[in-house]
């Protein structure tokens, strides 16, 4: 496994083409050093970067679809990402991922810090540097640690241990205000998951029932015009989520099939609470058998959606009917 460790490293900048030229030499090194890597930039920033790119350095970078936050929850989008680094790892590659802050998005600040602290937890001890830039002007007050200044988006200064500043990215400072990933999403909102629309196909499941409810969710999925292999995928991981729910949830569940809004979605429900922080995140041992369901699910499916409340958890499992990216299991 290639070393150091974690490099989790909050970056501020004020012109996006000063960042992109800054990240310009870093990519390329990154890239000749024969890390695995990956850039999710807004249309503006990654022109600067492609611009600048060596042939060689342009061919070893994979930019990321800019929106696809906006259409996954903040911990799907990191378990993606640890999974992807996690597969490098074993293979002695290290990750070298960039990140851009994208207010326009119009997602929350909650979302910023729950992905952000995700990340920080999920790839803990993975050979990755992760370079996080948001548009923000870091005063010394703020890198001293005196106080929250309002126009520093929160997720900035909660969830890098360290700091730099455009065009200095070599030349980072420790984050007074670094805070623990579990402390952080303390409090905050989790993912939303609405109830199954009328007309929904539902199974009440226990324990005995569970192989019966694979084959019929079988044939269920394939009428609705997944492919064969993604079938599969959607049907394993409701199966892993359905055996969690029996296992932990009192015995007994509740699954719904449907498709909407160009999705094949499955929703799981039971009467227990996950009290995990980050639920099916953090990519499990290779050695371990069990607590493996709901990261193969994430891994497994394109959308997951997990929310704990008074009445139990609900699991929200979805696929594209169209693919526009590789399927997440190609890079497990």
């Amino acid at each position: 496994m290639a070393a150091p460790g974690l490099v989790h490293r909050g970056v501020s900048y004020d012109d996006p083409e000063v960042l992109g030229a800054a990240l310009v030499p870093e990519l390329t090194r990154a890239a000749r050093s024969g890390d695995a890597v990956t850039v999710a930039l807004d249309p503006r920033t990654a022109a600067v970067v492609r611009d600048g790119l060596g042939e060689e350095a342009l061919a070893g970078t994979e930019f990321l679809d800019h929106a696809r936050p906006a259409r996954s929850d903040a911990f799907q989008l990191a378990a993606r990402r640890a999974t992807a680094a996690a597969a490098a790892a074993r293979v002695g590659t290290r990750s070298f991922i960039v990140t851009q802050y994208q207010p326009q998005l119009g997602l929350p600040d909650a979302y910023w810090l729950r992905l952000e602290a995700a990340l920080d937890e999920a790839l803990r001890g993975l050979p990755v540097t992760l370079l996080c830039a948001y548009r923000a002007v870091l005063r010394a007050a703020v890198t001293n640690g005196d106080g929250p200044v309002p126009e520093v988006p929160p997720a900035l200064l909660a969830t890098h241990p360290e700091l730099a500043v455009v065009p200095e990215l070599e030349r980072p400072s420790p984050n007074p205000a670094h805070r623990d990933p579990v402390d952080v999403v303390r409090g905050l909102p989790s993912a939303t998951v609405p109830p199954a629309p009328p007309g929904a196909r539902r199974w009440a499941f226990a324990a005995e029932d569970l192989g019966a409810l694979r084959h019929e969710l079988t044939v269920a999925v394939a009428a609705t015009g997944l492919e064969a292999e993604a079938g599969e995928d959607l049907v394993y991981a409701a199966s892993e989520v359905a055996t969690n729910a029996v296992e932990h949830g009192g015995g007994h569940g509740l699954l719904w099939a449907w498709v909407a809004d160009g999705e094949a979605v499955c929703l799981v429900a039971d009467a227990g609470r996950i009290h995990e922080a980050f639920p099916g995140v953090v990519p499990p041992p290779l050695d371990q058998d069990r607590g493996r369901g709901l990261w193969l699910a994430r891994a497994l499916c394109d959308d997951v959606d997990v929310a704990v409340d008074d009445a139990g958890t609900r699991v929200r499992l979805a696929r594209r009917l169209v693919r526009s990216e590789p399927a997440t299991r190609q890079i497990t």
